[in-house]
């Protein structure tokens, strides 16, 4: 009987692991501090990991303006560090730069909800972007 509770108790951090997959649909907000374009936009990822890496798109939208974009990433523990690299499709004003982000997300759970947190910061290549936050919960699967 010991053997098989030490031998659970080992296994234990690999099973936890195992299940932290941020492969999936991620939906939720992106925050701005102030003196950027607005405080708060809608914001989605599309993730899939391979191994310790992550590749996607990211989805950013306020009324009308809206930019999908590449990105990839890298795990570390239960955080995702996500770069965007590419500009996919857009909308936005003349006047308008968008910031490509950096962002260092935390994978929890909250109750049976699995969520996504944490800083961005950005470039436009030229200038600093205002940096915020991303909040996001991730989407149960649709056939």
């Amino acid at each position: 009987m010991k053997f098989w509770l030490l031998l659970a108790f080992l296994a234990l951090p690999a099973l936890v692991e195992a299940q932290k997959d941020f492969s999936g649909v991620w939906k939720g907000t992106l925050t701005q501090d102030p003196g950027g374009f607005a405080p708060v936009y809608d914001f989605e990822l599309y993730l899939k990991q391979e191994g310790g890496k992550v590749k996607g798109r990211s989805y950013v939208r306020i009324g009308s303006i809206y930019a999908v974009m590449e990105l990839e990433g890298v795990l570390e523990g239960n955080t995702v560090h996500l770069t965007e690299t590419d500009i996919v499709k857009h909308w936005k004003r003349q006047d308008m730069e968008w910031c490509y982000k950096k962002a260092d997300l935390t994978l929890y759970h909250q109750g049976k909800q699995l969520k996504l947190e944490g800083p961005w910061s950005g470039n436009t290549g030229q200038n600093e972007c205002i940096p915020g936050n991303i909040y996001l919960k991730k989407e149960p699967p649709q056939a």
